[in-house]
């Protein structure tokens, strides 16, 4: 084998000085830090470049060289022409190496042979067939007996692919609704809450435009490449006239900001609310997007019965009856409007007083039929538009300018009210009062006035002021600065789903929908939405991967408590997932087996309780690199690629404009298989026929016939074959487009697609419906204007709320007596100490958790001795006042103590840390640790949340902002009188750098756990 000769020493060293964020992020560091110990083999074959993209944490989106001698990667560098991160190579990508070569990756197909949650499994190498076989035959026999309900899946955020075959698992070869995700508290109700108000993860803003204002709310993705580039994230902030960071605790990027805005944490909401205020009292609203293309100047009717239509939810195709007070054609009496009436009026047909020629008008909104106008409206696509000014950007970053759609004017001229009260007869005789939308949400805003913002949350008032309105004051009359970056701890509260609707909302008052440095949402280019497809056997019949089965989808789990995840379409709840898995509950049903990722328990809800639902399971498969936690609970293990050894593409997943490849290197060892292969190769055992080709039920046929294997088949299905809903790189096969990416490196699709990516405003001309530029249309891609909403609007009144909730009991009354909760709302969080201040007597400290480690990426990596060495041990920081209070030093090891459990961290003094406050680390556990659970119960954060505190909405989870209560850590309160956490045996953890346990784990050593029958 060959060995590298570089020592933990000299990683250390470059790594240590990667500390400093602008070290950290740097441009051509990996190359040299390599020097001392430039990667020598054992070989004498000529050293191979291959380009390609980086998985060393969850965004395959980092150009990287990849260098191979006889057949072995020997490093890995940044690829100094990738526009996004400029040669960036972080400390998780440069030791990949170790990961693909660690001695104790699992191999081979395993099966167990000793009961679930034994600290020895007794692991038996089995074939791939057999694995298959078994897998099939425990998933069809607990379908048979207790209905495809009764059988899950779950992914974390993991390799490549995998989310893809675990929705597919679910879909194709369960047939279960229940699919599981760490979507549902990482992007997901970003994502679920954009898509209640303009256009699904239009959450995610262009930080590449290198805006003057730069907003970083609750995130700081300077630590990890997620979201956005890490390198582009600092160049940005760092060109900005104004940089402004949200966040309760002092990141690193955040050091630089002009304003910090240090948030009591989890009222987020109550914040972007007092921007809106500020907005809408300066004036710096955008007028003409609020009248054209949001749904403000809709009439409400408070006391009107809701009245609504049918139709079929975009993101998973069923029907939904859509109820709202909003005023339509059809409630109307006719003779109150000056147009003729057919029939019963149109329920789509959204009526507004135009108060320049003193009448009623009318919006018509009918997405299913693509229609879209106002009133004697004939709409064409604009033409009018002025080109993006590329002078803050790089000349890498983009050689065309990108098309600004002008705001177009109304034809014929109207001017809808927005303030108002107005009379309204209904078509039953009856008279009432109706209000625009803007009307009733100017009114609630006047509750949050700086100085109120400020008493919720402790932030200066006069602070508040100026960040916002230097970010809202326009330096371009013509398109508002830029929006808000905002990231994953407004969404960790239980009050995500309000949270995020409010920011969206402070960026619409603004105007940055859609515009350069706007809410842009995820890239369009080179891809597809859907993804191998398999074939019911016996027909022509192709499911995609983009909807639940339809026939029992009011089985999804957590349903009841959540309708709206009827509506959304993308997961089952998690929490009600392991409710209904645990057995001993009162689920409306049982789970009795599925498959998981890699220990993906840990990432949602309580995970103690999550793993004794899993050990209660019949049946429970893993796909994984390693003996993860959830591998204790698991009766197959199927081992699989790590990014070195796989292909991919790869488009940006937020708004970077991206598209790059990831190019298998080497061969994987023994007998790994990457996920969709496997995924695919498991079909025909559940008497399903996988095929990259719709109309090639036998994919051996494809195969033999080309020479090429599944899973490079099915990568061609995705990116060539546009008549089948594919993708159309212009290219005609994998080998040609490997080539020339070798060649080209990351294309910018702004670049390609100038009519598409590279359009702003792309809500003007007909575009914010298509999933990419090359799809074919179906009837909600075809060129409408608006927003894929009910209302075809921004919706500040969001009607799929109102449908589900139209008691409105938990949102502010609006009119006396009338309740609603369809204009973003104040909540405060779960398990705050306003909302749970009885709680916080006994538990005095709020918790939050979740920031990035500069090596690890949540559950990863903690058994690369290069990453584990520069941080052996989970830190919980604290502000030196508190630590002081309660008797702690910098490195004490501490329990951290909740109503529903307890763990341990070490101390970690830090004075960007508010005091009363503790950030703890999450998703720890221990793979030198020979036990079922990898000793995850020891220091995961995740044991002593509340599983039942979760978002109204969309379920997700609270796993930050809550009480809790820290003390030191003594042999007399700890087992086995040893403060430092042990496995079931009583040995140490890893918690120290100089653990020679840690040299077990080199390349070429011997392993710790030598039980994947290594070659």
């Amino acid at each position: 084998m060959s060995t590298l000769t570089m020592s933990r020493r000299s990683f250390v060293k470059t790594a240590a000085a990667s500390a400093a964020v602008a070290a950290f992020v740097g441009t051509g560091a990996p190359l040299q830090a390599l020097a001392e110990g430039e990667a020598k083999t054992t070989g004498s074959g000529a050293v191979t470049r291959i380009r390609s993209t980086c998985r060393g944490c969850g965004k395959v989106e980092c150009g990287v060289w990849v260098y191979v001698q006889d057949g072995k990667v020997i490093r890995t560098e940044g690829d100094e022409d990738c526009f996004l991160t400029m040669g960036n190579h972080c400390s998780k990508g440069q030791a990949s190496i170790q990961a693909a070569y660690h001695p104790d990756r699992i191999k081979y197909p395993m099966k167990r042979t000793n009961p679930k949650g034994d600290d020895d499994p007794g692991w038996t190498r089995i074939t791939w067939d057999e694995a298959y076989q078994t897998i099939a035959d425990n998933i069809m026999e607990i379908t048979d007996k207790y209905g495809r309900e009764a059988t899950f899946t779950w992914c974390g955020t993991g390799r490549q692919w995998c989310m893809q075959s675990d929705a597919g698992m679910a879909l194709t070869h369960f047939g279960t609704p229940n699919i599981v995700a760490a979507y549902q508290v990482c992007k997901g109700p970003r994502h679920f809450s954009s898509r209640l108000d303009n256009v699904q993860a239009y959450s995610w803003s262009e930080l590449i435009n290198h805006s003057t204002k730069f907003v970083q709310w609750a995130t700081d993705q300077s630590m990890s490449n997620y979201d956005d580039a890490s390198r582009t994230v600092v160049d940005v902030a760092r060109c900005a006239d104004a940089f402004i960071s949200v966040d309760p605790r002092q990141t690193n990027l955040g050091r630089t900001a002009k304003y910090w805005l240090p948030i009591r944490p989890g009222t987020d909401n109550a914040l972007a609310l007092g921007w809106c205020h500020i907005i809408l009292k300066k004036d710096l609203v955008d007028w003409p997007f609020i009248k054209r293309w949001s749904n403000a100047p809709f009439i409400v009717v408070p006391d009107m019965d809701p009245t609504g239509y049918m139709e079929a939810v975009q993101n998973g195709g069923y029907p939904w009856q859509y109820q709202t007070r909003l005023l339509t054609e059809a409630d109307i009496d006719p003779a109150m409007v000056d147009w003729e009436v057919e029939g019963e009026g149109d329920p789509q047909r959204y009526l507004v007083f135009d108060q320049l020629n003193n009448r009623w008008t009318y919006w018509q909104a009918h997405p299913a039929v693509g229609e879209a106008h106002w009133e004697g409206e004939n709409w064409q696509k604009s033409t009018s538009y002025f080109d993006q000014d590329l002078s803050r950007l790089r000349d890498d970053e983009s050689k065309k300018p990108g098309k600004i759609y002008d705001i177009s004017e109304f034809n014929p001229l109207i001017d809808p009210a927005l303030y108002g009260e107005f009379e309204v007869k209904l078509k039953d005789g009856s008279t009432h009062q109706g209000r625009p939308v803007w009307d009733l949400w100017a009114e609630y805003l006047e509750g949050f006035d700086p100085q109120t913002v400020s008493e919720i949350t402790t932030v200066d008032a006069d602070l508040i002021e100026m960040a916002v309105t230097e970010w809202a004051t326009r330096d371009d009359p013509r398109i508002p600065n830029g929006g808000i970056n905002y990231g994953l701890g407004v969404e960790h509260a239980g009050n995500s789903t309000q949270n995020c609707r409010a920011i969206m909302a402070a960026c619409a008052m603004v105007g940055a929908i859609d515009t350069p440095g706007g809410q842009r949402g995820a890239t369009n280019g080179w891809t597809t939405q859907s993804g191998p497809t398999a074939m019911m056997p016996g027909t022509d019949i192709g499911i995609g991967f983009d909807r639940f089965p339809m026939d029992i989808y009011d089985r999804i789990a957590g349903y009841e408590k959540h309708p709206l995840l009827y509506w959304y379409a993308v997961w089952a709840d998690a929490n009600a997932t392991m409710e209904a898995a645990h057995r001993e509950t009162d689920a409306p049903y049982h789970i009795h087996g599925g498959m998981i990722g890699s220990g993906d328990h840990m990432n949602m809800g309580n995970a103690a309780y999550n793993w004794e639902a899993l050990l209660m399971q019949d049946f429970l498969f893993e796909a994984n690199l390693w003996h993860s936690p959830t591998s204790g609970a698991a009766d197959i293990l199927l081992p699989v690629c790590h990014w070195l050894e796989m292909n991919a593409q790869r488009i940006a997943q937020g708004s970077g404009g991206s598209f790059s490849l990831c190019v298998r290197a080497v061969d994987p060892p023994g007998e790994c298989k990457s996920d969709p292969l496997y995924f695919m190769e498991l079909a025909p055992y559940f008497g399903l026929a996988s095929s990259p080709y719709p109309d090639d039920p036998n994919y051996e046929k494809a195969m033999a016939a080309t020479g090429k294997t599944i899973d490079i088949l099915a990568l061609e299905h995705e990116c060539f074959e546009s008549e089948l809903n594919g993708g159309c790189a212009p290219y005609s096969s994998w080998e040609e487009f490997v080539e020339a990416y070798q060649e080209h490196g990351t294309w910018n699709m702004k670049e390609v697609f100038p009519d598409d990516w590279g359009t702003y405003r792309r809500f003007e001309v007909g575009q914010a419906y298509r999933k990419a530029p090359h799809q074919q249309p179906t009837k909600l891609d075809i060129n409408i204007p608006g927003f894929p909403t009910p209302t075809m609007k921004h919706e500040f009144w969001c009607t799929a709320i109102e449908s589900h909730y139209p008691d409105g009991a938990d949102g502010p009354e609006l009119a006396p007596g009338f309740k609603s909760e369809a204009l973003p709302y104040y909540v405060e969080p779960a398990h705050g100490p306003v909302a749970d201040a009885e709680t916080y007597k006994e538990y005095p400290l709020t918790c939050i958790t979740g920031r990035r480690i500069p090596v690890y990426f949540h559950s990863e990596h903690r058994q690369l001795p290069w990453c584990r060495e520069l941080w052996p041990a989970p830190r919980m920081e604290i502000n030196p006042e508190t630590a002081a209070e309660l008797g702690l030093d910098q490195g004490d090891w501490v329990w951290i103590e909740s109503p529903w459990g307890k763990v341990r961290e070490t101390v970690d003094l830090y004075y960007g840390i508010r005091p009363g406050m503790i950030n703890a680390e999450h998703q720890w556990w221990y793979p030198e640790l020979g036990q079922a659970d990898k000793g995850f119960s020891l220091s995961c954060i995740n044991c002593i949340t509340d599983r039942n505190a979760q978002d109204k909405y969309n379920g997700s989870s609270t796993v930050r902002c809550y009480p809790v209560k820290v003390y030191k850590a003594t042999a007399e309160n700890s087992p086995f009188g040893n403060p430092v956490p042990c496995g079931n045996d009583g040995t140490e953890i890893i918690h120290d750098a100089s653990d020679p346990r840690l040299k077990l784990w080199e390349i070429g050593a011997e392993g710790i756990h030598p039980d994947n029958f290594g070659e």
